[in-house]
């Protein structure tokens, strides 16, 4: 019998988050290993961890791929990853999986035929997705990228504005940050969001850059 899941025990929700795989076929000009390779023993690695923690869902930040449309092979062998995850993922598209950063494409591309088969589920900011296990109900909406983010009004794409489970967790593939990169560089600030939003977790991809580890 598996720990943690003896008769009558319900079952502990884990959500596990990553993001910005940017899988391709290719290594950049400067890589000196074989990146594709890199890439699916991370997802082995991510698919080990799924096992080991009894993960209930993978959340992926978008950019799964490095470009909207990679070669079928490609899409094949990655796409068999994450079904071989075993677990649902949710997902928002990534400025990478969109061609001209345009979500109408989304259906040409290889994300979108993920999604058509069932492989990957899109998060949408208004139609939230409900996770239950151990007596918790969480709420997972999610905005993907298009080309006015960070560009107009940040609580459009990152205040949860209707909260109906116990934890409620909102995607985004934005360049929420501490603080500004650059003068003129296009970016959402935390202290915008955190006041207005009724999230209790914001989860972004795209900017690369992490924070700081704050306290317990």
């Amino acid at each position: 019998m598996v720990p943690g899941r003896a008769a009558g025990r319900a079952c502990p929700l884990r959500l596990l988050f990553l993001t910005d795989t940017h899988f391709r076929g290719t290594s950049p000009q400067h890589r000196r290993d074989n990146l594709m390779e890199t890439q699916k023993e991370k997802m082995r690695e991510v698919a080990s961890l799924v096992r080991e923690l009894e993960i209930s869902a993978v959340i992926h930040g978008g950019d799964l791929w490095d470009s909207p449309q990679p070669s079928l092979a490609v899409g094949a062998e990655f796409g068999a990853l994450l079904k071989d995850l075993g677990v649902p993922v949710y997902a928002v598209p990534g400025n990478h999986d969109l061609f001209g950063q345009n979500p109408a494409t989304l259906p040409r591309t290889m994300l979108g035929l993920l999604a058509r088969w069932g492989i990957v589920h899109l998060l949408e900011p208004e139609k939230p997705v409900f996770l239950r296990g151990g007596g918790v109900v969480v709420q997972l909406t999610g905005r993907g990228f298009h080309y006015d983010m960070d560009r107009r009004d940040p609580l459009l794409d990152y205040a949860v504005r209707q909260k109906e489970g116990d934890v409620a967790i909102h995607v985004v593939h934005g360049m929420l940050l501490d603080r500004p990169l650059f003068p003129g560089a296009p970016c959402t600030l935390i202290e915008q969001v955190a006041p207005l939003t009724l999230a209790d977790y914001t989860l972004c991809g795209h900017a690369h850059l992490g924070f700081p580890d704050g306290p317990d």
